[in-house]
């Protein structure tokens, strides 16, 4: 599937019911995703490889309650899939342990048909941790076939 940019693009914490908006973190990540056999996603990101299953019913599968944020609503994602029904729009997910956030859920889905949305979800302690990523594919010369058209004769060279 490619090379990705990745950016945390939004994200809260929540305790006793008060959410507080987590500070913008700009930095940028660079990962790798493809797909097993069992069309698993692998994302290879900062020396690690996350193995995520397929969600059996997709979106209808997740709820994430993003009410008074920035954050992606579900009907945002129906509408950037042309709003599939949302049992229809491929999910991805997995627990795992997270380094300084202790065990998390990790969830991809597409964030229109060349980039993926993903929420990392945590509970350490008495709080809830959310952050959302976006992966947005990388284009541009370094991803070019190394091969042209001659625009003279029509011929690969």
């Amino acid at each position: 599937m490619g090379e990705f940019r990745v950016i945390n693009s939004s994200g809260f914490v929540e305790r006793d019911g008060v959410r507080q908006d987590l500070e913008t973190d700009r930095t940028v990540a660079i990962a790798n995703i493809s797909r097993d056999t069992d069309d698993n996603v692998i994302v290879a990101i900062n020396g690690s490889t996350i193995r995520l299953h397929t969600l059996k019913n997709g979106l209808d599968a997740l709820e994430w309650n993003a009410r008074g944020t920035a954050m992606l609503h579900k009907a945002d994602i129906q509408a950037l899939m042309n709003d599939r029904a949302p049992a229809d729009i491929p999910a991805w997910g997995s627990e795992l342990d997270w380094p300084g956030l202790g065990p998390v859920q990790m969830v991809l889905l597409p964030f229109g048909f060349s980039a993926y949305t993903g929420f990392l979800i945590s509970h350490p302690g008495d709080k809830t941790v959310v952050r959302e990523m976006e992966f947005r594919q990388i284009f541009g010369p370094a991803d070019r076939p190394q091969f042209s058209v001659n625009s003279h004769t029509g011929e690969f060279e």
